[in-house]
């Protein structure tokens, strides 16, 4: 069961452009704030609420996007 919803978490972040777009983009940011904080000695916190807010933001959006498909696929079943 937990592996189907991550299979389709992961298929539901790269069904389109625009969400392999943001999964890059996510990622780049973490790589930046990841590369600043342990480059210049800056609070670790800064890291890991960065870290926190992205894997928040990234679980609504993917969920959202599960949801999504899921009732256009059974919208387009029916026809």
């Amino acid at each position: 069961m937990m592996l189907k919803y991550l299979r389709e978490r992961s298929e539901a972040r790269i069904a389109t452009p625009g969400r392999r777009i943001y999964s890059y983009v996510s990622a780049a940011v973490l790589m930046a704030i990841g590369i600043w904080v342990f480059s210049t000695s800056a609070p670790a916190w800064i890291f890991l609420a960065a870290v926190v807010a992205v894997a928040a933001f990234d679980v609504f959006l993917t969920s959202k996007w599960v949801r999504e498909d899921a009732l256009r696929l059974s919208r387009t079943a029916g026809e």
